[in-house]
């Protein structure tokens, strides 16, 4: 099994009237809307604190889209720390594990925590966006954008390590913006340009983030992560967790039990 590495290189502003779901927001506050997300996005990285978290990785194999097969389980202890992501590999399969994380055979990826978002917002990326619909998320109405990347202006590798192999590629994908707070809650992302002779095929994420409590505040921080791809004939997905959020301290002790089915 290849060793495949995803790497994400990687309420503002004047308050609108609400807006009617069922019409599309005038040009001047698609321009807010997406000025407000913009700015939180670039300050989203720095406003973290030092924490660790529990990452769960379901993964899953399948020769067709409908008979998906478990792979494996593991439970990471991830610890974010001067802005950067280190990860230990706590369990596999419910079994205690020795292994470095970048040496996890199979679909795995770094960088979702505001790398991704950031990348896409950053004004070098001279991202293109698109007003695409609206959507209810967890209770919020969100506006949704589509957006392109281009590859010259791209962070976005797909790496195969043992084969010496890293292809920056251009992408597109949606975001969802909450049509209050402005703040985004979902982003997708599809590769574009693979070469056919590239290993690794249909490269596909979606992120979800969500208010999570972190000592005495709240912090827009990952929830759910999918991720995609495909081998020749053999379909990948990871289905990626994350919980039991606490600051980061020098004595800081991350607690688990058995990984529960995934609902």
């Amino acid at each position: 099994m290849s060793r495949l590495f995803i790497i994400l290189l990687g309420a503002f502003g004047t308050a609108l009237a609400q807006t009617n779901p069922s019409s599309t927001p005038g040009a001047e506050e698609q321009k807010v809307v997406l000025t407000d997300a913009r700015v939180h996005a670039l300050q989203h990285e720095s406003s973290l604190p030092d924490f660790v978290c529990t990452q769960t990785t379901r993964r899953f194999e399948s020769v067709s889209a409908h008979n998906w097969q478990p792979i494996d389980v593991i439970v990471e202890r991830l610890t974010y720390f001067d802005h950067r992501e280190v990860y230990k590999v706590l369990t596999l399969n419910g079994q205690p594990a020795n292994i470095a994380h970048d040496r996890l055979n199979g679909l795995s990826s770094s960088g979702e925590f505001g790398s991704l978002m950031k990348a896409i917002f950053l004004p070098e990326t001279e991202t293109e966006f698109e007003w695409h619909d609206w959507s209810m998320l967890r209770g919020k109405t969100t506006q949704v954008y589509a957006y392109w990347v281009r590859a010259f202006q791209s962070r976005y590798h797909i790496a195969v390590p043992e084969k010496s192999l890293d292809f920056l590629a251009a992408y597109h994908g949606f975001i969802f913006i909450d049509n209050k707070d402005h703040f985004v809650y979902r982003v997708t992302l599809h590769a574009d340009g693979v070469p056919s002779n590239f290993p690794i095929q249909d490269v596909e994420i979606s992120l979800d983030y969500d208010y999570t409590r972190i000592g005495e505040a709240d912090y827009l921080l990952p929830l759910q992560f999918e991720q995609s791809s495909r081998e020749g004939d053999r379909l990948l997905k990871n289905y990626v967790d994350y919980g039991n959020y606490q600051k980061f301290l020098a004595v800081s002790v991350i607690k688990f039990g058995s990984a529960d089915a995934r609902k």
